[in-house]
């Protein structure tokens, strides 16, 4: 009787510890799916959840997209030209140039946050303030 009893205790005490853990752990900091993007011929479009609105950045002549990724409340979009990074907190589009001998590598978004690397630096984006940082790479890549 005392090792059931043990038993259905630790399995309650198991059962309450990960309710606990899931609902102050995960569900208050996960970030609801803010933003969308939409690529519409001459032009990106960001479907902004947050503030019921849409915003968009008209592509330059000849540019063309060659990668994207799309977090919960940030896009990250490498042209041939250019990174542009969108934010859904200050609904704005940014954008870096890229160098003409500059090739891409991995492109990530999570969250509000991107980040693009490249043969010659690292970028990342901020979609809470709509801020770039970026750093040279130690050692550049062909």
């Amino acid at each position: 009787m005392f090792k059931l009893l043990t038993s259905q205790v630790l399995l309650v005490m198991l059962f309450l510890l990960l309710a606990s853990f899931t609902v102050s752990g995960f569900a208050e900091n996960s970030i609801p799916k803010l933003v969308y993007l939409i690529a519409d011929e001459d032009k990106l479009i960001a479907s902004n959840i947050k503030f019921n609105r849409f915003d968009d950045m008209k592509l330059q002549a000849k540019e063309n997209v060659i990668e994207h990724a799309v977090g919960n409340a940030v896009i990250v979009v490498v042209t041939n030209k250019r990174i542009i990074g969108y934010s859904v907190y200050t609904a704005t589009w940014r954008s870096r140039d890229i160098a003409a001998d500059e090739k891409i590598g991995n492109v990530v978004a999570e969250d509000y946050s991107a980040l693009v690397q490249t043969s010659k630096r690292f970028l990342s984006f901020n979609g809470k303030n709509g801020v770039w940082a970026e750093t040279q790479r130690s050692k550049v890549f062909q």
